[in-house]
Parts: C-alpha cells; sequence; structure tokens
C-alpha cells in the first residue's frame, strides 16, 4: 500500500482517529473491528493520554457487540496507559552560537 505522509494538527487527528476508531468498532463487520484495533495499537505511542482514554471508552461502551476480541484489546490498552508518548523535539534550525563580547 502506497503511504503519503502529511502534516495535520494534533487535535485535528484526534478528532479523526476518535471518529475513525468509533465507525470501525460499532460496524458489524468484523474485519472493521479488527482493523481500528490494530491501528490503535499501531498508533497507540503517539496518543497522548485524552485520546487513549476515549480509545478505551469507546472500546467499553461498544464491548457487547464483539466482546471477546475488544475484551482483549481494553485489558491491552489499559496495561500500555502509562506508554510515553513519542514526541518530536523541535530544534532550532542553526545552531546556537555563544555571544562573544567584541569590547574584550
Amino acid at each position: 500500500m502506497n503511504e503519503i505522509k502529511v502534516g495535520v494538527p494534533y487535535s485535528r487527528f484526534k478528532d479523526i482517529f476518535t471518529c475513525y476508531f468509533f465507525a470501525r468498532i460499532n460496524s458489524e463487520n468484523q474485519e472493521s473491528v479488527k482493523l481500528a484495533i490494530r491501528d490503535a495499537i499501531n498508533y497507540w505511542s503517539s496518543f497522548d493520554s485524552e485520546l487513549r482514554n476515549e480509545i478505551i471508552r469507546i472500546s467499553e461502551f461498544s464491548i457487547e457487540r464483539n466482546s471477546r476480541r475488544l475484551e482483549k484489546f481494553i485489558l491491552w490498552a489499559k496495561h500500555y496507559f502509562d506508554t510515553p508518548q513519542e514526541t518530536n523535539t523541535q530544534r532550532p534550525l542553526v545552531d546556537i552560537l555563544p555571544v562573544v563580547n567584541m569590547n574584550k
């Protein structure tokens, strides 16, 4: 599959992923449910705690439809809830040079 890398604000990504996950988890199609869970696991380290809570809440809300698979995912998500979020540290475009006092 081809991939495109696009830059979107994290707040927009959270909205999009939450809607995507909700729609897939509440689908009657088991392949859609499996794909949503796999995507959540793959991107888990990029989620903040608010999105992780939302994913767990959606899963618990939908648990009666797909109980076994979702129960395993909820246990996994709660176990890995405190996994550090991957962040990109911004650095200046140029190295910071020391200030030189020309009067000396």
